[in-house]
C-alpha cells in the first residue's frame, strides 16, 4: 500500500469514535462516575513514525500492552503519563488513592482500564468487519515512554508494516487525560481492514 486516502482515514476515525464511545460508557460503569472520551485523532504511520509519535523523550509513563488473536491479530499499546495514571487510580477506587504504581492492586486496576479501552476499540473494529477476535492477557509497563514504546513496537513489528494510532483524551472528574492507543495489525489483519474499507466505499 502506497498511501491512504482521506476517506479511508475518515472511516478509521469513525471506527475509533465508536470505540471511544464504548470505552467511556464501560469506564463510567466501572468507576461509578462520569467519564468522557473525545473523538480520537486517527493516524496511520510507518513503524518509525509511529514510534516517534508515541514516544515522549525523558517522560515516565505507564503502558498496557494487549495482544490480539483472531481476525485482527496483532497487538495494542495504551499509554498515559505517570501523573495521569495516578489520577486514574484515584478515580478507580478510594482504596487505590495514594497507591504507587509498583503496587500489585494498582497495576491490576490499570490493566483492567487497558483491557476495557482495548476491548472497546476491538469491538468497534470487529463489528465493522463482521469478524471475530479476542484479547490476550495484558502486560503492565512502567518506565520511560521513549524506552518502552520503541521496545514494544520493535518486538511487535515482526512482519508488521504499519501502526494505527488513536490519539484521544479521557475526562474523569473534570481532569483531562491524554492517552494514545496504538494498534499494530498483522499484514493479514491490515489487508482485511483496508479491503473492507475499500468495499465500503472508502476511496478517493
Amino acid at each position: 500500500m502506497k498511501s491512504v486516502s482521506t476517506q479511508q482515514l475518515d472511516v478509521m476515525n469513525e471506527i475509533g469514535n465508536m470505540g471511544a464511545g464504548h470505552a467511556a460508557t464501560a469506564l463510567s460503569l466501572l468507576m461509578g462516575r462520569k467519564v468522557d472520551m473525545t473523538v480520537p485523532k486517527t493516524m496511520l504511520l510507518t513503524l518509525e513514525a509511529g514510534c516517534a509519535e508515541l514516544s515522549r523523550e525523558g517522560e515516565v509513563g505507564v503502558g498496557v500492552e494487549v495482544g490480539l488473536g483472531g481476525a485482527i491479530d496483532g497487538l495494542t499499546l495504551l499509554t498515559v503519563d505517570e501523573a495521569s495514571a495516578l489520577h486514574l487510580l484515584e478515580a478507580f477506587s478510594d482504596m487505590l488513592s495514594g497507591q504507587g504504581l509498583d503496587d500489585a492492586m494498582a497495576q491490576s486496576a490499570l490493566m483492567e482500564i487497558g483491557n476495557i479501552v482495548t476491548g472497546s476499540f476491538l469491538t468497534a473494529i470487529t463489528n465493522f468487519l463482521g469478524e471475530s477476535a479476542w484479547a490476550l492477557p495484558p502486560r503492565f509497563i512502567h518506565d520511560y515512554l521513549d524506552a518502552f514504546v520503541c521496545n514494544v513496537v520493535a518486538v511487535g513489528c515482526r512482519n508488521v508494516d504499519w501502526v494505527l494510532v488513536f490519539k484521544t483524551k479521557l475526562t474523569v472528574d473534570d481532569r483531562c487525560i491524554a492517552c494514545d492507543l496504538a494498534y499494530l495489525p498483522s499484514p493479514e489483519a491490515f489487508a482485511l481492514i483496508m479491503n473492507k474499507i475499500l468495499s465500503a466505499g472508502g476511496t478517493r
